[in-house]
């Protein structure tokens, strides 16, 4: 317990750098970042038990799968970027849970030779801190550096709508024949 509390002390105290820049428009402009299927990107893999400790709990860890579920796109994949000027900050493009209009940039700053998650920001109400992370920061770095590693499998529900909805497409895509041989 003194370890975690130590733990949680020190991050405290740490500035958050990547809040700072976000704030200071330093990456905001579309012109810094390029979409990541551009590119070769890597992000480090992390254990649970380390994802455990960088979010002091298991908490963000479980909302995690559902909430990846309902924003990756029809490829299995987040809309990530990455800076032009570094590839070590990734920003992602989350919708609110709570409003369908409303939607946050996640920033995760990343180290592929020291601390895995040097750094993250969100422009959700519950970010810009230290210690812990909100659910869209962590939902980002769960599933890039653990999710994606171990087999990411949707949910038995989410699969089942995923099937009725792609039936209904491929439906839709059909032609209609009905009327080829009716009476005039």
């Amino acid at each position: 317990m003194d370890r975690l509390a130590k733990l949680m002390t020190d991050r405290l105290a740490k500035h958050n750098y990547l809040a700072t820049l976000v704030e200071q428009g330093k990456l905001s402009t579309k012109q810094r970042w390029k979409k990541i299927d551009e590119i070769d990107f890597d992000f480090p893999e992390m254990e649970l038990e380390d994802l455990r400790q960088l979010f002091f709990g298991s908490y963000q860890i479980k909302q995690s799968q559902t909430y990846a579920e309902e924003h990756l796109d029809v490829n299995g994949d987040f809309a990530i970027q990455v800076s032009k000027e570094t590839d070590e900050i990734i920003r992602c493009a989350i919708q609110s849970r709570h409003s369908n209009s409303t939607r946050y940039y996640a920033w995760i700053q990343f180290s592929l030779t020291g601390d895995p998650i040097t750094s993250w920001y969100c422009q959700c109400k519950s970010s810009a801190r230290t210690v812990g992370a909100c659910a869209h920061e962590a939902t980002i770095i769960w599933f890039l550096s653990y999710a994606r590693h171990h087999d990411f499998q949707y949910s038995n529900g989410r699969r089942r709508i995923q099937r009725s909805i792609e039936k209904i497409q491929s439906d839709e895509d059909e032609p209609d024949d009905s009327n080829e041989f009716s009476a005039t």
